[in-house]
């Protein structure tokens, strides 16, 4: 009897052990199936799509790359719970401002950029803007000329295109620019100046768009409107004018936000996006620096974990340099980074 009872017993630990080693190994390689889902912004797209296919080829793992602005990339996480592995935002700031700490306890900052104005060989007056690019301001208020901007309250570059505006408009100490460029063409939208020369520029939920202002919920999606024509001038960053081989003139240093010897002039910029509701957020203008973090919801880590490796390594730096984005000298590590990448970034508070 003692026997019977005692071969029970090893058989019911037996039992227990193995389950829980093939739950192991069944979880294991359900993290390591895939697919990797990444979640971007649209200005990463090109860069990203080819390192996606050399990840596939190693890794043996299909990759689904999702982009949209990067306000709807982090919405589709925290508010529609798309399982995103990987969040890619084209403004680090918000990672902190949106996701921190509900969805992610940490953060890395990695690439930058800068604002230009894109055209093609039919934009009108194109010839004086390549001649005098101090001019384009004056060129996008002549009513024969069609400009854009993506949508400030879901893509960094619609905010930062406004943001810009106005500080074109302290650098040419010529207020009428953010009058008739943005004020003038988006309805409801506020400006308080401060007398310390700090301007808070106030974008609600809803507005609506008129005159020769064209406007897309993504930077890029106005990549075809400039191409086929039909838009004659939009503002995009640099990387993408490279990869899509647009024209495209540079604005200043005090405007473009990628040169970090301005930042002090940059902040005299501040852009409230989804103004007047729950989610109003300020963006102080800043140096362009983009970032990435893995959701805690996410569903396969250690592949996103992997992906993170070669893209943060020389494989990742040489895609982004090709595709004209260059890396910061050393991307910076916010929060409690993964073990697995504490050798990529450097340790930095937020």
């Amino acid at each position: 009897m003692r026997r019977s009872f005692i071969a029970v017993i090893i058989i019911i630990i037996v039992a227990v052990s193995l389950g829980g080693y093939l739950s192991y190994r069944s979880e294991k390689k359900t993290t390591m199936q895939g697919p990797l889902r990444i979640c971007s912004a649209g200005s990463l797209g090109i860069p990203l799509t080819q390192l996606s296919q050399i990840f596939e080829n190693k890794y043996h793992i299909k990759v689904d790359l999702l982009t949209a602005g990067s306000v709807s990339v982090i919405r589709r996480v925290t508010e529609l719970h798309y399982p995103c592995d990987l969040v890619f935002v084209a403004d680090y700031r918000l990672i902190p401002k949106l996701m921190v700490p509900n969805f992610t306890k940490w953060y890395i900052a990695f690439a930058t950029n800068q604002l230009v104005v894109v055209f093609t060989n039919v934009s009108k007056y194109h010839t004086l803007v390549e001649n005098d690019p101090s001019i384009v301001f004056q060129i996008f208020n002549r009513s024969d000329v069609t400009y854009g901007f993506s949508n400030p309250n879901m893509d960094p570059c619609g905010y930062r295109s406004v943001g810009a505006i106005a500080l074109a408009s302290l650098y040419y100490h010529n207020l009428s620019i953010l009058k008739d460029l943005v004020l003038s063409k988006m309805t409801n939208v506020k400006v308080i100046k401060y007398k310390n020369g700090t301007m808070a520029i106030y974008i609600p939920a809803s507005f609506k768009v008129s005159g020769n202002l064209v406007m897309r919920d993504k930077s890029v999606d106005l990549i075809a409107l400039v191409e086929s024509g039909s838009l004659d001038y939009a503002f995009e960053y640099k990387s993408v004018a490279v990869q899509h081989h647009l024209n495209y003139v540079t604005l200043p240093s005090q405007i473009n936000l990628g040169n970090p010897q301005y930042s002090s002039f940059y902040s005299k910029v501040i852009v409230y996006i989804l103004a007047g509701t729950k989610d109003e957020r300020a963006l102080p203008m800043a140096p362009i620096i983009y970032g990435i973090t893995i959701p805690s919801t996410a569903q396969h880590k250690e592949l996103a974990l992997k992906f993170l490796e070669m893209l943060l390594g020389q494989t990742g730096r040489k895609i982004f340099e090709r595709n004209g984005q260059s890396f910061l000298p050393q991307p910076l590590g916010y929060g409690k980074i993964p073990g697995d990448l504490i050798g990529y970034v450097k340790a930095a508070k937020g």
